[in-house]
């Protein structure tokens, strides 16, 4: 008995020491594509693993496996036999389950899932967690950024084969993919949520990111950080709007499966998968578990693909799990995000980066508003004095586990990138090509592709400038240049220098002075690249008449009250002379002519922008925003300068007053509305250089914020309206003709129009306005259509003109290209 008893033992102890590895690709029998994120189990353990966006996946363990099961939403489950003890490599195909669960019916003619998704429909008020009086919790969120796809030949690429020990962090898990850890970004944060009024508060205790940190990357870091509610009836992902399953509305974007009834953990749900109604539209594919007592949401998946017409998106894929934080209201506890970015999506094996995000909330308190004072003094976003500083066992408690050794490795990589030459080098020239200036020690060299120039004035102009500081928080900034014209042979020069006086949180005081002898364009955007950028050389659509010779001094003093409140105080002085073949002409009291060799200025001038939620943002009139997205409210900017006659010999005493509204308007399925107004008035005596005229455009490329059959300096007024409207489609259009819809074209429509007066004493001032600039009789539009993601980075603009066509020098159509970076 005792030898039976060993021999017995040892069979178990060599089953257990052998293993075996388990890979293979889940595809669909209808169509062999591949189904993402399908789960694969060993049959009779709780080892398994989920198919990555490619269907791929890989089991490893010990034991002798005879059976894995797989399984996805939208197929019928399969049991695959397997040899035991041997490596082997499969290819799975489940069958799709939607041809025979349609023919399902509790009601002659209706599809089940709908009786339960009107009583879902018609407990939101009681299930929105929005809906609740007050909610407060702790959050934590992990984001992991991996390098995927990746071959032996971009192992040696030129540029990346002196670093082949970064390679040596790679890895492959159960998601069944090669990948190399690159980010690793992590944050805890409190949660303040009161609904009347309505206000969301988040107070940063803790953030840190190391890794390879491109802009790019870390805005998509950014939105990872989203986590929609479900129960609205539009979420907001990657800039996008998808309908939730739970709109109101739910029988028009998708189709429904009542698969079963089922225990998930101890609550019994309905089990439902959906899928868009039309496989290009921006909508989701997923399945839901609804509790049968409350009808609320416990579990969800959503995910969309290729098929989905959203840039750089192999897959994208939330898992939203709920619990009864108070045993009465189902909150989110738990989210996954696990998304597929790629350069081309339909290419397999095309090297992107997954972006896989796990966070966690909890400590939920219910219904217990604090009082308004506490409210009233948080800002949308605030930061701990000691987020950016936080210890590992900071990190450790919050998270309650260790860090992974992938995630362990994003840190022992860097640190070693950090200490070697050449990929100092590399990212050096990287950065250099991408934004024009060289980093050097403290010190940036640049912009250079402003170091050389032409126009028609200067001829061919050449420059050399730096900047100390180039990053918001830092305390001090300086930037300077110096540029010499080889035909007018004059040296100009600029020099700007600021520095932060005080700063707590997100407030910060600052304090700046800047003086300048160069030349400027009126009614250029701020939009386009400057205006001694190389492009400018040979981009110009007509002749740069009317530049002026400025030489300004401005001292100014900065407050950001809030993130997203910000207001500029200026001192400003400035003479300004013709710059090219015209001149001040003035009228004398007896009718003859003599020429002014300048007119000044001088005065004050408060600026103040507003816009939701954006971090570091300048109160200049007229600067655009650092962030990738426009804010979820209007952006207001407001500009009022007053000049004071008299004050340092300035010529002029009159007040001008501009405001400035921009706002995205959500239209669901129909898109995005655009909407640009603007409007001014001068109250005084103005002549024509420092009249009001309309942001014009010159240059091939397209100026969304512009008038771009325009010629600079066209019209001036005293008082004007600006109206600018864009409405983009989505591919609401495209997405329905065949073979146009496999491009992922997305079409827009817009109108612009511009309305502005002179009353008598402007006029008819006393320098006359050269020949070329005048007022307007009507106001000036231009109507047009476009094509945009032409090769997910550009937009072409079919434009034509309205009014004013008669004058010389103009164009009455023209077609402009742009570019730019969108999901």
């Amino acid at each position: 008995m005792c030898l039976l008893i060993l021999f017995v033992i040892r069979l178990s102890i060599d089953g257990l020491a052998q293993s075996s590895h388990i890979r293979g690709r889940v595809l669909s029998e209808q169509n062999d594509e591949a189904i993402p994120f399908a789960n694969v189990l060993i049959k009779g353990s709780s080892q398994g693993a989920s198919c990555d966006s490619l269907g791929k996946f890989k089991l490893s363990g010990t034991g002798r496996p005879d059976t894995i099961l797989v399984s996805a939403m939208g197929y019928h489950s399969l049991a695959v036999p397997v040899s035991p003890l041997s490596d082997q490599t499969l290819i799975i195909r489940l069958v799709p389950t939607e041809y025979t669960l349609s023919e399902v019916t509790i009601r002659p003619g209706e599809n089940p899932a709908f009786e339960i998704l009107r009583k879902v429909i018609a407990n939101k008020p009681q299930n929105n967690p929005d809906e609740l009086q007050a909610y407060e919790y702790n959050a934590y969120h992990k984001v992991e950024f991996d390098l995927n796809h990746f071959t032996e030949k971009i192992k040696q690429n030129i540029f990346l084969r002196s670093f082949n020990f970064i390679f040596d962090n790679t890895d492959t898990t159960a998601d069944g993919v090669t990948y190399l850890p690159i980010l690793f970004n992590e944050s805890a944060s409190d949660i303040y949520y009161r609904k009347s009024p309505k206000l969301k508060r988040e107070i940063v205790l803790g953030r840190r990111s190391v890794g390879l940190k491109g802009p790019k990357i870390l805005q998509f870091v950014q939105d990872m950080y989203l986590h929609p509610n479900i129960y609205d009836n539009y979420v907001f992902i990657l800039d996008k709007n998808f309908p939730s399953p739970l709109n109101d509305n739910y029988k028009a974007n998708y189709k429904f499966y009542l698969i079963d009834s089922l225990y998930l953990g101890k609550d019994r749900c309905y089990y439902i998968q959906f899928s868009p109604r039309v496989k290009q539209d921006i909508a989701f594919s997923g399945e839901m578990y609804i509790e049968d007592s409350t009808y609320s949401v416990k579990r969800i998946d959503l995910q969309f693909s290729i098929e989905a017409n959203v840039n750089f998106v192999r897959n994208y894929w939330i898992r939203q799990e709920y619990e009864k934080v108070d045993g009465i209201h189902n909150m989110i506890v738990k989210s996954q995000v696990i998304a597929d970015f790629t350069v081309a999506e339909n290419s397999k094996e095309l090297t992107g980066f997954f972006g896989r995000k796990t966070s966690s909330f909890r400590n939920y308190i219910i219904n217990q508003p604090r009082d308004d004072s506490f409210y009233k003094g948080l800002e949308i976003v605030s930061f701990h004095d000691s987020s950016a500083i936080r210890t590992d066992d900071y990190w450790f408690e919050t998270r309650k586990d260790s860090l992974t050794r992938q995630e362990q490795s994003v840190f022992s990589m860097i640190d070693t990138l950090n200490k070697n030459p050449k990929f100092n080098l590399l990212k050096t020239s990287v950065n250099t090509l991408t934004t024009g200036w060289l980093p050097l020690y403290k010190i940036g060299i640049g912009n250079l592709y402003t170091f050389y120039s032409y126009n028609n004035v200067e001829r061919s102009r050449v420059k050399f400038g730096f900047r100390i500081g180039k990053n918001s928080n830092d305390r001090f900034h300086l930037k300077t240049y110096v540029a010499y014209g080889t035909y007018d042979e004059r040296f100009k020069y600029f020099t700007e220098a600021s520095g932060i006086l005080s700063r707590q949180g997100s407030k910060k005081n600052l304090i700046g002075a800047s003086v300048k002898r160069d030349a400027i364009q009126p009614g250029r955007s701020e939009n386009m690249f400057t205006l001694d950028h190389i492009f400018n050389s040979f981009t110009s659509t007509a002749a740069t008449n009317f530049r002026i010779y400025s030489e300004e001094q401005n001292i100014y003093l900065e407050r950001q009250w809030l993130t997203g409140l910000s207001s500029r105080l200026t001192y400003f002085r400035t003479k300004w002379q013709p710059f090219g073949a015209y001149k001040y002409w003035q009228i004398n009291g007896d009718g003859s002519l003599n020429t002014l060799a300048a007119i000044k200025n001088s005065g004050f001038q408060l600026s103040s922008r507003f816009a939701y939620g954006e971090r570091n943002l300048t109160a200049k009139y007229g600067d655009g925003l650092e962030s990738l997205y426009f804010p979820k409210y209007p952006v207001i900017s407001i500009d009022y300068i007053k000049n004071v006659k008299e004050l340092f010999n300035s010529d002029y005493d009159f007040q001008k007053l501009r405001i400035r509204i921009e706002q995205k308007l959500r239209l669901k399925k129909a898109g995005y509305s655009l909407i640009r107004i603007e409007a001014g008035k001068i109250w005084g005596e103005a002549d024509w250089p420092l009249l009001e005229t309309p942001y014009a455009n010159q240059v091939i490329f397209n100026d969304e914020t512009a008038f771009n059959l325009m010629n600079y300096m066209e019209f001036v007024s005293d008082q004007f309206v600006r109206i600018m409207i864009e409405q983009h489609f989505e591919g609401l259009v495209f997405n329905r003709i065949p073979g146009i819809n496999q491009l992922k074209w997305r079409e827009f429509i817009f109108a612009k129009m511009y309305a502005g007066s002179l009353n008598p004493q402007n006029l008819n001032s006393s320098i006359i306005k050269p020949y070329g600039i005048g007022a307007l009789s009507e106001p000036y539009s231009e109507l047009g259509f476009g094509i945009e993601n032409i090769f997910k980075i550009s937009r072409v603009d079919f434009i034509w003109r309205m009014n004013y066509t008669e004058k010389p020098g103009i164009y009455y159509f023209m077609v402009k290209p742009s570019f730019f970076f969108k999901f």
